[in-house]
């Protein structure tokens, strides 16, 4: 097993093989709180205090500081989410699409999600290391309720009432990605280091029950109502490749404070043509840039304090950042608009409105004896999803903001760690009008437990 992990060979196996299954991660939006047991302990803090060689995925310049070290983990995410409408609205008249007054619980509710990490100092005294991980999951599947609406606007065929909440049965979305870091990092004289990682990436992206949403989008606009889209919804998993940049800086002030920054760049994920009918820019679905750093204080030998700031920019991206709001100048919206960019599908088609997300972890480690280590931390962030965006993300409910977490390391008598976190995210939730029928309410409800269990060791 030991050899196995000692090859990049054998993580790119797992990322092929990994990717099919559902992944899931308990975050802000769906970047993580944390990444590995003994960071998920502090709430995610402590990127300015490496600890296993998955904390390359932090910031790879840590890589220069950890030797030669194999990381194993596995993360159980337990979110539930809720969709809940209230108020029986204007029944599809006047171009309305209403909502049947339902109470549902997403079906998607147990996720996960594996972590491997090697590092491995070379004779030049730089650094080669690897990490695979994933991401992502959020995503709902909504069974029941139904939807009265017209579905070819200014045609023949009548307001009609079907089944789901898009009226297309079971609503459900499965977005799930694979990483893989390849690191290079060095130190610059004693006590700072540079690393550089080549991000690799896989995403996978599939989308049922939205087959109601027909209308609204470009394509069936264009035609003046004569053409369906193919590309909206039922087309099976639609998986892309991309590739980005992760570079960071570490550094030691003494021997009581050590500070880090990274930052990942935007990475291209080219068009999803399964679902160029449903999101903005004819599919595209990038992952966006990230940003972090941060600072860990050693007031004694035994206990540190970690803090740590990051930004995401979701809004970078057309189909996270643009609002659904923007169908409202599509011609099939019944609102007089003329733009077709904006229909589904389009240019500036509608998204899931989500804004940049700040996030600040708190965290503190404290070796009790020479076996064992406990931790704890908070971590708090805003929702990315802004009030009344709620349509279009009942499919992505996303929206906690406080992390609440503990944990502990066994120090074993071979030399290896075992390590476990636990991890709370408190109920968060938006409620507003429908956005395509003001005469009715919706409340989006979202809570997350995260366990995870690690095992560390050096050569």
């Amino acid at each position: 097993m030991k050899r196995f992990f000692k090859r990049p060979a054998g993580v790119l196996l797992l990322f092929g093989g990994l990717l099919a299954s559902q992944a899931g991660v308990a975050g802000d939006g769906y970047f993580p709180y944390g990444t590995g047991a003994k960071s998920k302990a502090m709430a995610g803090a402590g990127m300015a205090m490496p600890e296993d060689a998955i904390s390359i995925v932090n910031n790879p310049a840590v890589a220069a500081f950890l030797g030669n070290k194999m990381y194993v983990g596995l993360s159980t995410f337990l979110p539930r989410r809720n969709f809940t409408t209230f108020l029986e609205g204007s029944k599809g008249e006047n171009d309305t699409f209403t909502f049947d007054v339902v109470d549902i619980d997403s079906d998607k509710n147990v996720y996960f999600l594996p972590e491997v990490a090697r590092t491995r100092e070379l004779e030049n005294g730089s650094v080669f290391a690897w990490a695979f991980y994933m991401r992502s999951g959020i995503g709902t599947a909504l069974k029941g309720g139904a939807a009265t609406f017209d579905p070819d606007g200014d045609g023949p065929q009548g307001i009609v009432t079907l089944p789901g909440i898009y009226g297309d049965g079971t609503v459900s979305l499965d977005l799930s990605q694979a990483y893989i870091d390849i690191t290079w990092a060095k130190k610059w004289g004693k006590n700072t280091a540079f690393g550089v990682s080549a991000v690799l990436a896989a995403q996978s992206l599939k989308v049922k029950g939205a087959g109601g949403l027909a209308k609204y989008t470009e394509t069936f606009a264009a035609s003046g109502g004569t053409e369906s889209p193919t590309r909206l919804s039922g087309n099976g998993r639609d998986v892309n490749y991309g590739a980005g940049l992760k570079v960071g800086l570490h550094h030691l002030f003494g021997e009581h404070f050590s500070f880090g920054i990274m930052y990942q760049s935007e990475i291209r994920m080219g068009s999803s043509d399964k679902y160029a009918d449903l999101l903005a820019g004819g599919g595209s679905l990038d992952i966006p840039s990230w940003l972090r750093m941060g600072v860990t204080w050693h007031p004694i030998d035994r206990f540190s304090f970690s803090i740590d700031a990051q930004r995401i920019f979701y809004s970078k991206i057309d189909a996270f950042g643009n609002s659904f709001t923007n169908i409202y100048d599509c011609p099939a919206s019944g609102r007089g608009g003329s733009d077709l960019s904006r229909c589904l599908g389009g240019t500036n088609g509608p998204g899931f409105a989500w804004k940049d997300v700040p996030v600040y972890n708190f965290g503190a480690s404290w070796d009790v004896n020479d076996k064992w280590v406990i931790r704890a931390g908070m971590s708090i962030s805003n929702q990315p999803t802004p009030n009344p965006e709620n349509f279009l993300n009942a499919m992505l409910i996303g929206l906690t903001e406080a992390h609440y977490t503990a944990g502990f390391t066994r120090k074993l008598n071979n030399g290896h760690d075992l390590s476990f976190s636990f991890a709370y995210a408190e109920e968060e939730s938006i409620e507003d009008f429908n956005q395509l029928d003001p005469m009715q309410l919706v409340l989006l409800t979202n809570d997350e437990f995260d366990f995870q269990v690690s095992y560390s060791w050096g050569d």
